[in-house]
């Protein structure tokens, strides 16, 4: 299963490394439509899921695991 998430309250990053540090960070996130487009963290995640993070004003995107 995956989920793509976008930063939440207005944040953007620039750089792929940034983006997958806030979210190894908890930084939140807003979900996606398998989440009901609510805001999230890595620990809230199923553990292994697969995620796409959306940066550079929603045009670039960088993969981790949560």
């Amino acid at each position: 299963m995956y989920f793509e998430l976008t930063p939440a309250y207005g944040r953007d990053y620039a750089r792929k490394a940034d983006v997958i540090a806030a979210f190894h960070e908890q930084k939140d996130f807003r979900g996606d439509y398998n989440l009901g487009f609510k805001v999230v963290n890595k620990s809230q995640l199923p553990q292994g899921s697969t995620v796409i993070l959306r940066y550079s004003k929603n045009r670039r995107t960088a993969m981790a695991l949560a």
